[in-house]
């Protein structure tokens, strides 16, 4: 069997630990990173399982011959930083933020699996999908993002079964009764993926391709994944991005997915669902506290213990209790602060699980930014939700766009 280990520029030791543990007989094609030529060569010379060496560089233009791409892996001994759950503190999980621009070019080359090597063990981690696979795939094609407003009651959804589709976190809630499952999916606010992370693993379908932030590769475990590398724009003003290695940060998980639909060259994007409706009950001054959903924190790297037992997460959390784990009553709603329906089915909030308050006028900022760069490139963004409080785009009766 071969098998394919990357050298990086500064782990040695754990690369020489890997391929003592390689099975006797296996061979072993080594990629190595830039300028660790001599160490490549000196790994070679202790361990004949190695019958080839690469630099990464004269490999970029090249596909590994593999007989299955699709489950090609390689393994990548190295130690990730960790960062703190931001609604989960002290919970932590592993960031391979800045192992970014290297998964995207072995990724190019054609591994979907990395194993990710560690002296506690190994952890295999599947990337089938990364973003410059989709871009314009789509071109000339029109699409719809939907929203999950009580609107989409008023239309008949099944229409939609055929085209290209984006629905967004608890949307899945309506497959059924539209008829159909939607190609893709996608979530982006980090409450919602630390509430919800586990639903979203067992029942968005495995044919959803599913689009979400990059820091949460290691945390959300779902098929078919694609995630995002999502940066804040670099000047004062808000940007709208098409490039798949840097798309920008807004107030909604629409605007995320409208820079992918328009990444992936779709015109026109129609916009369902998307009410802009915010009936909440304003909350005193109190401090609420997020509540602790029992996720599991990152400790070693092997499928037995990748997570610690919530325990000493709960022991951790008394000793802070009341400094890193409240936040101002004014930014979070649940279903009982609801003056009137906020999504297309009761069960999206009958949890009781919290929300983070909407913030309208920063997403109308975001949405002005996406109409300016439509206008600019010849592309049309048209909201086709009955009663929309947004007045952005124009809008298109939603049965027209079927005749």
């Amino acid at each position: 069997m071969q098998h394919f280990l990357y050298l990086p520029e500064d782990n040695d030791f754990l690369a020489a630990q890997w391929l003592r543990e390689c099975p006797h007989g296996d061979t072993v094609r080594l990629i190595h990173a830039p300028g660790t030529e001599a160490h490549a060569d000196a790994l070679r010379r202790v361990f004949p399982a190695i019958v080839r060496t690469d630099s990464l560089d004269n490999l970029q233009e090249e596909t590994l011959e593999s007989p299955d791409t699709d489950a090609a892996r390689v393994t990548l001994p190295l130690t990730p930083d960790e960062f703190p759950l931001r609604y989960q503190f002290p919970v932590r999980v592993p960031d391979y933020r800045a192992q970014l621009p290297l998964l995207r070019d072995l990724w190019r080359l054609g591994f979907r699996e990395m194993e990710i090597y560690h002296a506690g063990g190994s952890r295999v981690l599947r990337l089938p999908h990364m973003p410059h696979e989709f871009e314009g795939c789509h071109a000339g094609r029109r699409c719809f993002i939907v929203g999950n407003g009580p609107s989409l009651n008023d239309l008949d959804m099944s229409k939609l079964a055929g085209e290209i589709v984006f629905t967004a976190n608890r949307g899945y809630l309506g497959f059924e009764h539209w008829g159909f499952t939607p190609p893709y999916w996608g979530v982006y606010d980090p409450l919602q993926i630390e509430q919800y992370g586990t639903e979203y693993e067992k029942h968005v379908p495995d044919s959803c391709i599913k689009f979400f932030p990059f820091q949460y590769w290691a945390h959300l475990r779902v098929r078919n994944g694609c995630p995002l590398s999502l940066d804040w724009p670099r000047s004062a003003s808000r940007e709208f991005s098409t490039c798949p290695d840097r798309l920008c940060v807004g107030y909604s998980v629409v605007y995320m997915l409208l820079q992918v639909a328009a990444m992936m060259g779709c015109n026109p994007i129609i916009l369902v669902g998307l009410d802009h409706r915010y009936q909440l009950k304003k909350r005193n001054g109190l401090m609420r506290r997020i509540r602790l959903v029992g996720r599991w924190t990152a400790c070693k790297y092997d499928d037995r213990a990748w997570y610690r037992c919530a325990e000493a997460a709960w022991r951790e959390y008394f000793k802070l209790r009341g400094k890193r784990m409240t936040v101002p009553a004014s930014r979070l709603w649940n279903a009982g602060d609801a003056g009137a329906a906020t999504h297309f089915d009761a069960a999206y909030t009958a949890e009781r699980k919290q929300f983070l308050m909407p913030r309208p006028q920063d997403a109308e900022a975001d949405y002005r930014c996406a109409r300016d760069w439509a206008a600019s490139h010849g592309v049309q963004i048209l909201n086709a939700t009955p009663g929309s409080g947004l007045d952005v785009f124009p809008m298109v009766p939603f049965d027209s766009l079927f005749q």
